[in-house]
């Protein structure tokens, strides 16, 4: 089930936007619960790569892992994972325009068994907690941008 399209406007290029999205040294300043992101095996990441995601959920932290499985540098990416009962499949799309880069977040969520009566909180949830990651983005990106302008790290 589609659950969810978000759109933000970056005005960095497609390729220092990609880069900085795949920098999982970068991911808790703006992917929402994201405590650390590392690639299972280690290597370069590409299509099929396992990635350990540490997430702090309710209090709790967690482990879970998420597969690339889409991976076109810098046009965009994809991860998918199945936990508790739902599967999850997440894309980012990078389009060039001439003041930067559109990124689109497209989510679909499904449910298993039982867990499709708890679909409309599932789609609630899911939809708050990715509502603001590309809006986050776009801050994050600015805030490096300004502290490498002004000599910071």
């Amino acid at each position: 089930m589609h659950a969810f399209l978000y759109s933000q406007h970056i005005e960095r290029p497609r390729e220092e936007v990609f880069a900085y999205m795949m920098d999982f040294r970068t991911a808790p300043r703006w992917r929402n619960m994201v405590r650390k992101i590392e690639v299972i095996g280690g290597g370069p990441v590409q299509q099929g790569s396992k990635l350990l995601f540490t997430v702090d959920a309710m209090g709790q932290t967690r482990q879970g892992e998420v597969e690339l499985w889409l991976y076109d540098p810098p046009h965009r990416f994809g991860q998918r994972n199945t936990a508790q009962g739902i599967s999850g499949v997440f894309e980012y799309v990078l389009e060039p325009d001439a003041a930067g880069t559109t990124v689109t977040l497209t989510g679909d969520i499904r449910p298993h068994g039982l867990m499709w009566l708890m679909l409309p909180m599932i789609l609630l949830r899911q939809r708050r907690r990715f509502r603001d990651q590309l809006g986050s983005l776009k801050r994050a990106m600015e805030q490096a941008n300004q502290a490498n302008a002004s000599g910071g790290v």
